[in-house]
């Protein structure tokens, strides 16, 4: 029975298979508490399932916003500037979309959160792998 024990944890440790948490960011745009998820971590060249809650300041869940993703990567020597956009759909009280890596490296992430006329925004980044 030792011997089974030892062989599966062997076995999980060198496949690689973790239980990782989803890649989280918890954030503040203006007076807005804000938690972008990807459901990849790290994230990857390719598409990256993203939702994004938004609480206002009594922690009540924000369902009545537009909420989009910008994300780009700066110009390097010999590539262009990519600036890509996702518009989220709201499902219940969790925005969701989908972020299209083109390429590996530092990528530069925008919530954008537009509600009563008025935008407010929170920046990160991530490394896509």
């Amino acid at each position: 029975m030792k011997k089974l024990a030892v062989f599966t944890l062997i076995l999980l440790l060198s496949t690689g298979i973790v239980w990782a948490k989803d890649y989280e960011v918890p954030k503040k745009a203006g007076d807005l508490s804000v938690v972008f998820k990807m459901d990849k971590n790290p994230a990857v060249m390719g598409e990256n399932g993203i939702s994004v809650t938004v609480k206002d300041s009594a922690g009540k869940e924000v369902t009545d916003a537009g909420v989009k993703v910008e994300y780009a990567m700066p110009a390097m020597p010999g590539m262009p500037a990519m600036n890509y956009g996702s518009v989220l759909a709201l499902n219940k009280i969790v925005y969701q979309g989908k972020l299209n890596f083109s390429m590996s490296g530092p990528w530069g992430l925008v919530v954008k959160i537009v509600r009563g006329g008025k935008t407010v925004s929170t920046k990160f980044s991530v490394d896509v792998q």
